[in-house]
């Protein structure tokens, strides 16, 4: 059965070789523009996590490692990646496979990862914005006037 600990270790395994710090059961990667944080939830009504994605721009605020409920973009993983939310779900499961940490370990480095490395230039935030990938983000006021201006 999966537990915190075991779940944490291999997420940092893999975030921490992709150049993420940890601090506080979140990681953050810092940017020239922006500071990525992935925040891993227990869930109170079930045996899993959740992981919360956030975006902190550095043009709004000089902080270290930003709390993932206080950044300027927020969302659940399996919003940003709804082709892939069953596989994330799976691998946050209590009791949750090998074969479902390795297909997880494989999307974040894959995927998650590159994602992470475009979120950290304004120019590629905007980009994901025109494309509509925060569409089911929580997106600040202030972030979304920083990031349509020209």
């Amino acid at each position: 059965m999966m537990d915190k600990t075991n779940f944490k270790k291999g997420l940092g395994c893999v975030l921490k070789s992709a150049g993420f710090a940890s601090k506080s059961g979140s990681w953050y990667l810092s940017g020239r523009d922006s500071i990525v944080v992935l925040n891993l939830q227990k869930s109170d009504f079930d045996e899993k996590f959740y992981l919360n994605f956030g975006v902190w721009l550095k043009s709004l605020g000089a902080v270290e490692f930003p709390a993932e409920n206080k950044c300027h973009i927020q969302a659940r993983l399996t919003s940003l990646f709804p082709g892939h939310a069953e596989a994330i779900d799976r691998a946050c499961m209590a009791g949750g496979s090998k074969e479902d940490s390795a297909t997880f370990a494989e999307f974040l480095e894959s995927e998650f990862v590159p994602f992470c490395n475009d979120c950290l230039r304004i120019e590629g935030l905007r980009s994901k914005l025109e494309a509509d990938v925060f569409k089911r983000a929580l997106i600040m006021k202030t972030a979304k006037d920083a990031l349509t201006q020209v």
